[in-house]
């Protein structure tokens, strides 16, 4: 969603700079938010929990967005955003690496991060073509319902083997 999110910003008379600059402050954000995240302990907080939480931030970062008219709450609404992916991320990799079957982990890995790229791809092509058609308010909204969806499903995770 990149290139559609550099036009957002500049319907609101953002300039490719402070593109830069928002997605620079998700990025950042997001890494250090990562590292700190380490020491907490499925003990603690689960995988499920801190994945549900995520989806739940995101969820509501992505409804904030259409009523958004100033970069400074593009700015705050990327900080947020990290947040939701940071509490995700982890875990997601996390839930993987225990699922692993010894010997099969780049098959794993090859088909979970291909698959992936596929789905943002055309997730991409089909966003580009809503914002086009309907307006961003439209795609932020299907983002955020998406994103509580994604919730929703994780109360449904359990741990998982992968078989041969």
């Amino acid at each position: 969603m990149a290139p559609v999110y550099a036009i957002f910003l500049q319907s609101i008379d953002g300039t490719l700079l402070e593109t830069g600059i928002a997605v620079g402050i998700y990025t950042i954000l997001k890494g250090v938010l990562c590292l700190s995240f380490a020491n907490i302990k499925p003990k603690q907080v689960s995988h499920k929990t801190m994945m549900t939480l995520g989806y739940i931030v995101m969820g509501l970062v992505y409804f904030a967005y259409p009523g958004t008219s100033a970069l400074m709450h593009v700015f705050i609404l990327q900080a947020l955003l990290s947040i939701g992916e940071s509490l995700i991320t982890p875990s997601w990799s996390a839930l993987i690496a225990i699922s692993l079957d010894e010997g099969r982990e780049r098959e794993i890995y090859s088909k979970f991060y291909g698959f992936r790229a596929l789905f943002e791809g055309c997730a991409a092509i089909i966003g580009g073509l809503i914002a086009m058609q309907m307006g961003f308010s439209t795609i932020f909204y299907l983002m955020a319902i998406f994103a509580l969806i994604s919730a929703i499903l994780m109360q449904f995770l359990e741990k998982v083997q992968v078989k041969n």
